[in-house]
Parts: structure tokens; C-alpha cells; sequence
């Protein structure tokens, strides 16, 4: 009976290391140079990918934008990278028979703060490696009092894993880098585009535009709130903006992958670099264009000397 009763004990131990080493640890604060907070970084998968958690426009008092794991959507995690690779989703998580996961190799914080690089893995349903990925994310603060700008810019090298001859890239029409608001924004967030030449209907409110960058707006806690996001002119494919206002506010870079899957080879790679600014100040085209205009002119790709993981 002792030994039985040991047993059980080693059992009841173990179920609960087992239960604690599954927790998922919390997100990264990302500051930029000076201290200001701008991003958290959830760097572990959680519970399938990893993501930014949150981002913050500036002012004394930080407002948060972006809304992870809402219940109408809970595979909407705040800022989020996702395609569909082969047969497989990495995209949704639930509810799904085919769910990948973006199992996290490496995951090293930048000894300033500002930002992170990851080796990813991303694995099939059944654990077999589809794709390979390096990313890398940096943050940074410009400007100050209604000139203040928090940028994140993001940066991921995908390629097919080491057995795969070659894999196949496709999804819905707003797969891509996507960003969730938070409910202040549903039915309320307003979208800006450099351009609106080539834009289609969806469904409902949903858009698609091809455009150099776009941007949502609101008005939280009384201040005006702007995200721009802005596509790197050297990516693979350029930005068909995915923005819906109703009844959530979301803003992707969709690839059009729902009509012209890709496929990369054995050797061949992708790398994706995209920036975002917040801003806590009132913002029409001409500030923003303004701000693009910066943006492209002294581009931040790449950040300093520090070669991306698994290159």
C-alpha cells in the first residue's frame, strides 16, 4: 500500500510539473530607446503561434490597440503572422482538423530591449516541418508631444523545411500579417489608403486595396488613435490591405493567396518586412503620406548588424 500510495504521490507530482511547464510565460515588454514602452511580445506559441500582444500608441497615459483571443474569434491574437502552407492551417487554431503550429526554436530578446529574433518551426497537424522561419522585431519612438511616433518593424524570412522539395502557400483573402483592435474600435475604426485606385468589395464592409500603406483610426478614451501600417516595395508580393470595420475593426497585409497560390522550392525563400506607426494625434493623408514618405526614405531594413537566426 506505501508503494501504492507513492505512486500515486509520484503521479500527482508529475501531472502538476507537467501542468506548470505548460503554462505559457508572460509577454515581453518591448521598449524603445528611452524607455517608452511600445509593444509586448508574446515570444512562446500560445497557444499555437507566437505574436505581439499588445501595442501601445504614446502619451503619458499609453492606450492600448489591439485585442488577443477575443471570444467571437480566438484565434484573432492582437498582431499575428499566418498563411496556409500545403494542407495545412496556421491561420485558425480551433474547431479545425487541420491546425498547425508555429513551434518556437529560439526566441533571443534584444540586450537593449527594443525587440527580438525567433527561429520558428512550422509544424503540420501531424508534427511534420512544413516551413522554416526567421523573424525578427524591433521597436523605436520618434518625435515628441503631438509629433510622437511608436514604430514596430517586423521582418520574417520564411523557407521550406530542410525534407520538403517544396511547399505551397495559400488562404483566405486577409491571411497575412493581421492586426486585431480592441472593441472601442468595432464598428467605429476608420481606414485611410495612399491610394484607392484598385480596390474591391468582399462581403459587407469587407475591403481589399492595393495601396502602398494604409492606416485605421478612432477616437479612444477622447484621443484620436492612428495605426499605419506600410509594406516594404522589395516584398514578394505587394499589400492587398484586408480592412473590415463591422462588427470587429481588423487591418491586414493580405498576399492574395486565395487566388494565386504560391509555391516556393527547395532553397527558394520569402522575406516579408513591414513597419508600423502609432500615433496619438489627429491624422489625415497628408501626415500620413508625410510620414511614409520618412519612412521610405531612410528605411529600416535591416536592423544593425545582427544577422537573423538560421542565416
Amino acid at each position: 500500500m506505501k508503494i501504492a500510495a507513492c505512486s500515486c504521490l509520484t503521479a500527482m507530482i508529475c501531472i502538476h510539473v507537467a501542468l506548470v511547464a505548460a503554462e505559457v510565460p508572460p509577454p515581453l515588454a518591448l521598449r524603445a530607446q528611452g524607455g517608452a514602452r511600445v509593444a509586448l511580445a508574446q515570444l512562446a506559441a500560445n497557444p499555437n503561434k507566437p505574436y505581439i500582444a499588445q501595442l501601445f500608441a504614446p502619451g503619458a497615459k499609453p492606450i492600448p490597440l489591439l485585442d488577443d483571443s477575443p471570444p467571437d474569434h480566438v484565434h484573432h491574437h492582437a498582431l499575428m503572422f499566418a498563411l496556409g502552407v500545403d494542407a495545412t492551417d496556421f491561420w485558425a487554431e480551433k474547431g479545425i482538423k487541420n491546425a498547425g503550429v508555429q513551434d518556437v526554436v529560439e526566441a533571443v530578446p534584444a540586450p537593449a530591449g527594443d525587440g527580438f529574433t525567433q527561429s520558428l518551426r512550422w509544424l503540420a497537424t501531424d508534427g511534420t516541418p512544413l516551413l522554416e522561419e526567421s523573424r525578427r522585431v524591433r521597436v523605436r519612438a520618434t518625435g515628441a508631444g503631438a509629433d510622437a511616433v511608436h514604430w514596430l518593424d517586423w521582418e520574417s524570412t520564411i523557407t521550406p523545411a530542410a525534407a520538403r522539395e517544396s511547399v505551397r502557400l495559400s488562404g483566405h483573402h486577409y491571411y497575412g500579417l493581421g492586426m486585431r483592435f480592441q472593441p472601442a474600435w468595432s464598428n467605429k475604426g476608420e481606414f485611410i489608403w495612399q491610394d484607392t485606385a484598385i480596390q474591391t468589395t468582399v462581403r459587407g464592409d469587407e475591403l481589399l486595396t492595393a495601396s502602398e500603406w494604409c492606416a485605421a483610426r478612432c477616437t479612444v478614451e477622447d484621443r484620436p488613435v492612428t495605426a499605419l501600417m506600410l509594406a516594404h516595395p522589395a516584398n514578394p508580393r505587394p499589400a492587398r490591405w484586408f480592412t473590415m470595420a463591422k462588427p470587429f475593426c481588423y487591418l491586414s497585409t493580405a498576399l492574395n493567396l486565395e487566388k494565386e497560390p504560391a509555391t516556393l522550392a527547395k532553397g527558394e525563400s520569402w522575406t516579408f518586412r513591414y513597419s508600423l506607426a502609432v500615433l496619438s494625434a489627429p491624422a489625415d493623408h497628408a501626415r500620413l503620406a508625410g510620414i511614409a514618405a520618412g519612412w521610405k526614405s531612410a528605411m529600416p531594413f535591416p536592423h544593425g548588424d545582427t544577422p537573423l537566426p538560421g542565416k
